[in-house]
């Protein structure tokens, strides 16, 4: 979908209005994105970790391995979330508890992962990604997951006054005044969007995919890569911006915001921002695996 004329781009802010959630300032339109997954500037799609795999996105390779740095696999039975990596782990919240088999269910209603503040702090760059199965609906602005804060203090949703999100479906309408129907992620503080990048395109409902999020300091980028794509590309963002005061899964920092109804496989962070091409071998590895 081609950046939206002025007029377009009004319609769209009108239609963010009138959701009255999360946010009303404008998404990054998607830009570029092809069903095979192959349109990739050449900007992003190298190599960011400094592995050398020839432009084959189903090579294996060792870069990203080296830059992980917590992972949390759902392993286990009651609410504790080990981090096998970093040893960060955090705490299930609302009812819900480990399924024994590698993976935990969100009912959608008030449960959510609390990870421990501060897991990026300190960065230039980073990579968080998600391997989760959506319930769907048109409940907009569920979150995959939202690392910031809110007025309302630690611990507690309000208005955000800092965070870094993802979320399966946003609200409102797109340039061409169609609803809204596919993920987002934005990087906002105190009712200022610094950047966010949305898509057009379904994410995947009642079956388990991935989604990325990196954070590009050098290129001045945040990226979103969803279901086997890079979606798109936003300018401008930097992680010293974030205050980590909340670090959730399928919670937001916003009160009028639904819990995220569904199931995580795995989620990871990354000290550095991944390219397309190594996104796109982990996502074929599976979550199971460390990319080697």
């Amino acid at each position: 979908m081609a950046r939206g004329s002025s007029l377009g781009a009004l319609v769209t802010c009108i239609g963010l209005l009138a959701c009255g959630e999360t946010h009303v300032t404008l998404l990054e339109p998607i830009v570029g994105h092809g069903g095979s997954g192959s349109s990739v500037d050449a900007s992003v799609g190298g190599n960011s970790s400094g592995a050398n795999n020839g432009g084959d996105a189903g090579a294996p390779f060792a870069g990203p391995l080296a830059h992980l740095i917590h992972r949390y696999s759902f392993d286990g039975e009651g609410t504790r979330v080990s981090d096998s990596i970093g040893s960060q782990d955090g705490t299930l919240m609302g009812g819900a508890t480990l399924s024994g088999t590698g993976h935990v269910t969100l009912d959608g209603m008030d449960d959510y992962v609390d990870l421990p503040n501060g897991l990026l702090s300190g960065l230039n760059d980073a990579t968080l990604v998600a391997w989760l199965s959506w319930d769907g609906g048109k409940i907009c602005w569920q979150r995959v997951f939202d690392f910031g804060s809110s007025d309302a203090g630690e611990g507690n949703v309000g208005n955000a006054t800092s965070s870094l999100f993802a979320t399966p479906l946003r609200c409102g309408n797109n340039a061409d005044g169609s609803m809204a129907t596919g993920p987002a992620t934005v990087f906002e503080k105190t009712d200022v969007i610094s950047a966010s990048v949305d898509s057009d395109r379904p994410f995947p409902v009642l079956n388990v995919a991935m989604l990325a999020v990196a954070v590009d300091s050098k290129a001045q980028e945040l990226r979103m890569y969803a279901a086997g794509e890079r979606l798109s590309t936003s300018k401008l963002v930097s992680l010293a911006q974030l205050v980590e005061e909340n670090e959730w899964l399928g919670r937001s920092q916003w009160s009028q915001d639904h819990y995220l109804r569904g199931s995580y496989d795995e989620f990871r962070i990354y000290d550095v921002a991944l390219s397309h091409a190594e996104l796109a071998a982990l996502e074929a590895a599976g979550q199971d695996s460390l990319g080697r």
